[in-house]
């Protein structure tokens, strides 16, 4: 009401003066005002709205963009038109997601906008339906508000990196004399292991026929590998990992860290395993570029668990890998699971006779750059303890890139 009493105000106050002073031209003054508060008594507020939205992406990595563009037709009235929708707090907005547009009398206002959204974190995010409010200048009258769409929802996955194949190779090359962890893949023996459920990327000809008619259900031979190293990735998803920012934190970044490493071993065609310690979610170690949906699905909705569970449970749990030839730690060291990661390396060499690659993420780089050097010494002198080789990696100071490469090294010296 606002804008009314000041129309009013203008209206009466000039034709006030006018009788008052005798001045009759101050009464010309009034009509300007007077004409604006009878068209705004008389004309409707805008109605008949048409909304289309339309999202360039929905299944999108962590940081990368999304176009929204959003099309408006008002066909009715004049006045203020208020558009917008409402995004969940894990999308950034890019632009402007709310507008207003002026309704002129006579006329059908088209307009369209767009602006780009994306995700901080993995995980579904949501985009509201959009919402359109139409008001008379004035806002005297009733205002008339509706709901267009649906409710989008935006995947976001972890940022997974890779080499290139020429980095590949001059790690691999730095280390000639030893096993080839990069190596291609190994045939398959003819020593007979199992018969099992079909997974994605089991290749066709190794479907048993017979027993998938019998039971109903796919089934493949599986026979012991030949020639091919076994990794297998335990990543910490317990709430210790909380710490450090939500979206860039020691969880988030070991997630991301362990899907890279998952997929450059995968597309090096070695057999690589995932073990998500809180999550209790276990991937059995897999060949071929065709097995990374099932890591990227138990990743998707990993963690922060409050199952308190420590990895030397977790190796318990993951007995059924089979032969492991490296196992691979991403945690984040402190005096409080220092322990239970030395019981941990203990429990694998016993378990499988394998070496242990321990990545220490330190998420404390994001506060300060004294308090990051003051943790990585006194976590080094934690590490020490643990007689395993140790990979280091502040998220705030170095690339998942440069990380990957760190690891990749540790690997290439473990194996």
């Amino acid at each position: 009401m606002k804008r009314m009493d000041v129309l009013l105000f203008a209206t009466l106050a000039p034709f006030s003066l006018a009788l008052f002073t005798g001045v009759l031209g101050l009464a010309y003054a009034s009509l300007i005002p007077a004409s604006l508060l009878a068209y705004s008594l008389l004309s409707d507020p805008p109605s008949g709205f048409h909304v289309e939205r339309t999202v360039e992406a929905q299944n999108i990595a962590v940081g990368r963009r999304a176009r929204v563009r959003v099309r408006l037709t008002v066909e009715r009235g004049s006045g203020l038109v208020f558009v917008g929708d409402v995004v969940s707090p894990g999308l950034k907005v890019h632009g402007r997601n709310r507008r207003v547009f002026i309704k002129l009398p006579g006329e059908v206002l088209q307009v369209e906008y767009s602006y780009e959204v994306s995700p901080g974190k993995r995980g579904v995010h949501s985009i509201s339906p959009v919402e359109v409010i139409g008001r008379d200048f004035l806002g005297i009258l009733e205002t008339n508000y509706e709901i267009f769409g649906d409710e989008v929802t935006i995947e976001a996955k972890p940022v997974v990196g890779s080499l290139r194949t020429s980095s590949l190779r001059s790690i691999r090359a730095r280390r000639r004399g030893l096993p080839a962890v990069l190596s291609r893949k190994g045939i398959s023996s003819r020593d007979f292991k199992e018969i099992r459920e079909y997974r994605p990327g089991d290749p066709l000809n190794a479907i048993n026929w017979k027993a998938t008619a019998r039971f109903g259900v796919p089934l493949v031979n599986e026979y012991e590998p030949e020639g091919m190293a076994t990794v297998m990735v335990y990543a910490d998803t317990t709430t210790e990992m909380g710490t450090g920012d939500v979206f860039s934190g020691a969880l988030e970044s070991a997630l991301s860290l362990s899907l890279s490493l998952v997929h450059t071993l995968l597309k090096a065609n070695l057999r690589v395993g995932l073990y998500l310690a809180g999550s209790k979610r276990f991937v059995t170690p897999r060949t071929g570029m065709q097995a990374f949906s099932s890591f990227m699905r138990a990743v998707l909705s990993a963690g922060p668990s409050p199952d308190p569970e420590p990895i030397p449970l977790a190796v318990e749990r993951s007995k059924r890998a089979g032969k492991v030839d490296l196992a691979v730690i991403v945690t984040n060291v402190t005096p409080y699971n220092v322990s239970e990661l030395r019981d941990a390396v203990g429990k694998l060499r016993k378990t499988f006779n394998c070496r242990v690659l321990l990545v220490d993420i330190n998420p404390y780089g994001a506060i300060d750059e004294d308090v990051a050097q003051l943790s990585r010494l006194h976590k080094r002198k934690l590490t020490e303890k643990l007689g395993v080789p140790v990979v280091e990696w502040v998220p705030s100071q170095e690339g998942p890139s440069t990380a990957l490469k760190k690891v990749l090294g540790g690997v290439s010296l473990a194996l």
